[in-house]
């Protein structure tokens, strides 16, 4: 019985699907090194897009809402209104919508849900539905900005190239 016990933990230790595991953080990681290969077109389109993105411009027909008891202390108000709001949008209805620099980035978030491939956001923060609605589209918005902030390249001055040609 022991021996099958450290012989099963040893399997589990040497699995093969661990190196599976490796090879697709691999890909994810090379995929977020992609965008500094992009060129100065796709950048400045990019820029154009983040300067007109903003809340209201988030599709809410690609959005699936749920919502669910919330948790954590409140009495009976957690126990009775499901207030708890649940935003999942699919990668496949997302990506179309945005510039492909931002796409490894978005793929890579911590709302990335992998099996279902889509971006799940969850907020309980407030006793009341609708706000916790708004938290969840703001966190969407917030990320999509993020992803854009970090990816994108700012335009460099003529002042900036001037010196820079001058050393």
């Amino acid at each position: 019985m022991l021996r099958s016990r450290i012989a099963r933990r040893e399997y589990i230790l040497r699995r093969p699907e661990l190196s599976i595991i490796q090879q697709n953080f691999r890909s994810v990681s090379s995929l977020a090194s992609r965008d500094s290969y992009a060129s100065e077109e796709e950048h400045e389109e990019a820029r154009k897009w983040l300067s007109t993105f903003n809340l209201n411009a988030i599709p809410k027909k690609a959005c699936e809402l749920t919502f669910s008891r919330s948790s954590g202390p409140g009495g009976q108000n957690v126990n009775k209104v499901n207030s708890k709001a649940t935003l999942r949008v699919y990668i496949k209805d997302l990506l179309h919508r945005i510039p492909k620099i931002l796409h490894p980035k978005i793929e890579a978030s911590r709302y990335y849900a992998g099996n279902s491939k889509s971006l799940v956001i969850a907020a309980d923060n407030n006793r009341d539905r609708s706000d916790n609605i708004q938290e969840c589209y703001k966190r969407l918005h917030g990320l999509i900005m993020d992803a854009g902030k970090n990816t994108i390249k700012g335009k460099t001055s003529q002042a900036q190239s001037e010196k820079v040609k001058n050393l």
